[in-house]
């Protein structure tokens, strides 16, 4: 018969009774007292291995609905996501026109609406934004907004800054409200602007303003109707257009 495992005697500390085990042994219970007892220095036991490190943070980044006005978190790396409060899906990558359409967008990303290009929406949300063709209906958007058009353009822009572009000459017949308007080229229409209007050298507004602040600078010009005070801007008269027209 072929032999069995080298065995060594392991004394048992609790009562001394010696008996036989393999050699790997790790533990065991007494024969005698029936004591459970571990082995020391056996060569089969495991090593301890070192806990594992916390798992990285996943970077994200907050997403309000314009629809319930809800906040939630997501992964900096999706590309979109459903509003946990009323199932609103929204982009989260940057969106471009090249052509004629007629859609509601919805996205954190940029928004380019290229030369050849017109949107016409009333639900048009955007992180930033630069217009260079042609855009009807309602923006909203969470950064800048930078325009680079000839058309005349019925739509109402909101956004914290709104910056026209040298060598422009857009016509707005709705309102832009912002906290902070730039013009480099020459803008018609209405403003509502809760911080500073800036007309830059080589820059010409002609438009209805209501603003806290309003700064020309040398080789600007400011042609229209100036209110600069606090609170909220009456409804304007759109000369041009012969109407009124409310701030929405």
């Amino acid at each position: 018969m072929p032999c069995g495992s080298q065995k060594t005697p392991f004394r048992c500390p609790a009562c001394g009774f010696a008996q036989s085990e393999p050699a790997g042994l790790i533990s065991t219970f007494c024969r005698s007292c029936g004591e459970h007892y571990q082995v020391a220095g056996s060569a089969a036991r495991p090593p301890v291995l070192p806990p594992l490190p916390p798992a990285p943070a996943i970077p994200s980044r907050a997403v309000l609905c314009h629809k319930c006005r809800s906040t939630h978190e997501v992964s900096r790396s999706a590309r979109c996501t459903i509003c946990p409060g009323c199932s609103a899906s929204i982009e989260l990558e940057d969106v471009s026109f090249s052509g004629a359409a007629s859609r509601p967008v919805d996205t954190r990303g940029k928004l380019l609406i290229g030369p050849a290009a017109s949107l016409s929406s009333s639900w048009i949300i955007c992180g930033s934004a630069r217009i260079q063709g042609r855009i009807t209906g309602r923006l909203v958007a969470e950064g800048e907004v930078r325009i680079a058009t000839n058309q005349i353009c019925a739509c109402h822009i909101t956004a914290p800054v709104i910056v026209i572009e040298k060598r422009t000459s857009p016509v707005f017949l709705y309102p832009l409200q912002t906290e902070r308007l730039v013009v480099f080229g020459r803008l018609t229409g209405i403003v509502h602007c809760e911080g500073v209007v800036h007309v830059r050298r080589g820059g010409r507004l002609d438009a209805v303003i209501h603003a806290r602040s309003v700064t020309v600078d040398k080789g600007g010009s400011l042609v229209g109707d100036c209110r600069v005070a606090e609170g909220r801007p009456a409804e304007p008269f759109l000369p041009w257009a012969g109407q009124m027209c409310p701030a929405r």
